[in-house]
């Protein structure tokens, strides 16, 4: 039962960045890093990569719904930083 409670959160917390505006995407990538695969590192809280990432939502006509495999496969990375944000205080380096 424990396992189904986790996993349920788990993708409704990642779930929710496929549900958001580019503008909140935009935001968050400011503030907690990019919710991309291809942005994990240095350069997941740089704001060209926010930028950019901005400009391509905002001209990507693809419904956001497709975006949750996306977002599940970055669950454990979004995770790690909120917990990293919430223990240390600091940006993640991640």
């Amino acid at each position: 039962m424990k396992k189904i409670i986790l996993v349920s959160s788990l993708l409704l917390f990642c779930g929710c960045a496929a549900v958001h505006s580019p503008y909140d995407l935009y935001t968050w990538c400011q503030n907690m890093g990019s919710s991309r695969l291809s942005s994990i590192g240095a350069k997941a809280q740089d704001p060209a990569t926010c930028n950019t990432e901005l400009d391509e939502d905002l001209a990507d006509r693809t419904p956001r719904i497709l975006y949750i495999p996306r977002d599940v496969a970055m669950s454990p990375v979004i995770a790690a930083r909120v917990i990293w944000v919430a223990l240390g205080m600091t940006e993640p380096p991640f």
